[in-house]
């Protein structure tokens, strides 16, 4: 080998060895051997490992232009191009180029020479790439290309070494009921807009401010505080179109947004100021369903009570705390007693804590099954002891959480539970929640056609809120609908609220299901629903939820009024 040769590639190791190679390093090698032109393509077939999904670029170190990695251009013409292929696991996926000046003759040239010459070359370009790669991936997100959590804190501690920290926001945010794609429109589909979600994110920001995909439906962004209600406004409504799995369909998007904000001073690190973002995102989403929601001490004080929540469940399921409250269901033409739904209460010492407080705390926590259990045997009790003292006992609906599906034998523990306080499957009712996902169903009918065997009354609750009603009601053997109170409260003026509830009404009877409304708070509310065609009403027009010593009132009197 030529001296010239050896020491251009001996440098070329060294530099390669330091990871110190610039534009201009393979010059001196190319230029001792007469090559005018050396690059590599990328043939990746259906391979987009190696691809910023983002900006459908490759991913790697050297100098790019039309999917070429380009390591030498003398930008001389050339008639000669040699190429050497290198395989992976046998599929061709990466070709070696040397292109030699004007006046070099193939027959002259030394075949191993320029062989070495691609081989050693590919080595270093590969060993390169793959840093670049692996970096990549560890701070890409790999379905949508935007920077990841990883990525996001980077860029929140290289942006804060000049912007104070107090003029930037770290926000959370969460997609409203995205489910609803994957479910109707199927998963490719929800990672396409995920994707198309992800860009239009990565457009609302500008210099100095930074977005990523935190995993899920959930992204995290920082911005300044004079931009916020901008971003606030473009995140309320996101439009999705064109997804290849979904031709012809649009999605309106809206959020969930937690904020942290901090002041003038404040020392917050970037791990806290998203957590506690998260938690603002949380806390609106499930607590005060409002869609923007700011840290702050009331959330803090929130967060505190609810760990003391979770670490005294035990406790007070132990002491007998968690007791049934009732609300009674009326028959409004008639005015008598139809029956009662029992809601939990926390008994804590002198207080009353109500479910908005606990129930969304435990169900995400997994302890909402045993409280569903241990509040329906609670009221198996409750009708035994209404039956002892004479009453003829209406029936008691008692709700059972999506989680329940998937605790063993459920179906014999509820009925175990019924014939142990010495009742009846009939005195009772058994609430399901309407809004499923599809995956779901297969079992929640199973659930409904072992309780219906036992001779239980089925009842869906909050009825219209989900994406599956009609296809719930078609099949499941329910015996009852119950119009969510969302629908009730806009009667008698909304038209549209008219229709619906009409339509619902007049489904359940063609089916011979019965209709009760939720929420019924005023006698106007009650003569339009009867008017339709609803008799059953349960709301504060007629009580609140009472305890065991109120209800029992209720039941032995039977009477509320007729709605003339």
């Amino acid at each position: 080998m030529d001296n010239k040769i050896y020491e251009a590639l001996r440098d070329l190791f060294k530099k390669a060895a330091k990871d110190d190679i610039e534009d201009n390093a393979y010059r001196d090698l190319c230029e001792s051997v007469k090559v005018a032109k050396m690059y590599y393509d990328m043939n990746l077939g259906e391979m987009n490992r190696y691809r910023n999904p983002f900006t459908g670029e490759l991913v790697v170190a050297e100098r790019q232009k039309d999917d070429m990695i380009i390591l030498y251009d003398s930008g001389d013409e050339t008639d000669l191009v040699l190429m050497y292929p290198y395989y992976y696991n046998g599929y061709e996926y990466v070709h070696a180029y040397i292109a030699f000046r004007p006046g070099v003759i193939e027959d002259e040239l030394d075949p191993g020479l320029y062989q070495f010459m691609a081989d050693v070359i590919y080595l270093i370009v590969s060993r390169r790439n793959m840093r670049v790669m692996l970096d990549f991936a560890e701070s890409v997100d790999p379905l949508t290309g935007i920077p990841n959590s990883i990525a996001f804190k980077e860029e929140y501690h290289r942006v804060t070494t000049s912007v104070p920290a107090h003029e930037l926001l770290v926000m959370r945010i969460n997609i409203r009921n995205f489910r609803y794609i994957n479910e109707s429109a199927g998963s490719q589909a929800g990672n396409e807009a995920i994707v198309s979600v992800s860009r239009k994110i990565m457009r609302f920001i500008e210099d100095g401010e930074a977005a990523s995909r935190l995993g899920g439906d959930n992204f995290g962004m920082f911005i300044y505080k004079r931009n916020l209600d901008k971003v606030i406004e473009k995140l309320s409504h996101i439009v999705i179109s064109s997804l290849p799995s979904a031709p012809g369909r649009t999605f309106e998007i809206s959020s969930w947004i937690g904020i942290s904000k901090i002041e003038n001073g404040s020392e917050i690190p970037f791990d806290m100021r998203l957590a506690d973002a998260s938690m603002a995102c949380e806390m609106g989403k499930v607590r005060f369903r409002q869609p923007v929601t700011v840290y702050d001490g009331k959330i803090a004080a929130m967060i505190s009570s609810g760990r003391d929540m979770i670490a005294g469940f035990r406790p007070a399921l132990r002491n007998d705390e968690f007791i049934p409250y009732f609300q009674p269901k009326v028959n409004m033409r008639t005015g008598r007693l139809a029956g009662f739904e029992a809601l939990c209460r926390w008994r804590h010492g002198d207080d009353i804590i109500v479910p908005d407080q606990f129930i969304p705390l435990f169900d995400r926590e997994g302890l909402i099954t045993e409280l569903d259990m241990h509040i329906f045997r609670k009221t198996c009790a409750v009708i035994r002891k209404w039956k002892d003292m004479g009453f003829d006992t209406p029936s008691i609906s008692c709700n059972f959480s999506k989680k329940n599906l998937f605790v063993k034998n459920i179906e014999d523990e509820i009925y175990k539970a019924v014939k142990e306080n010495g009742v009846e499957p009939g005195d009772l009712e058994i609430e399901i929640t309407e809004s499923m996902k599809e995956a779901e169903y297969d079992r929640m009918m199973e659930f409904v056609r072992k309780l219906k065997s036992y001779g239980f009354r089925i009842s869906i609750d909050d009825f219209g809120t989900g994406y599956s009603s009609l296809s719930l009601i078609h099949n499941i053997d329910a015996d009852e609908i119950k119009i969510d109170k969302s629908f009730i409260a806009a009667l008698p003026d909304d038209e549209k609220s008219t229709v619906l509830i009409e339509s619902v009404i007049s489904i359940a009877e063609r089916l011979n299901m019965s209709a009760i409304a939720e929420g019924v708070e005023t006698a106007e509310q009650g003569k339009s629903l009867m008017k339709f065609g609803c008799d059953l009403a349960q709301g504060f027009y007629y009580s609140r939820p009472v305890s065991f010593e109120e209800a029992t009132k209720m039941v032995e009197t039977g009477e509320f009024g007729a709605l003339e």
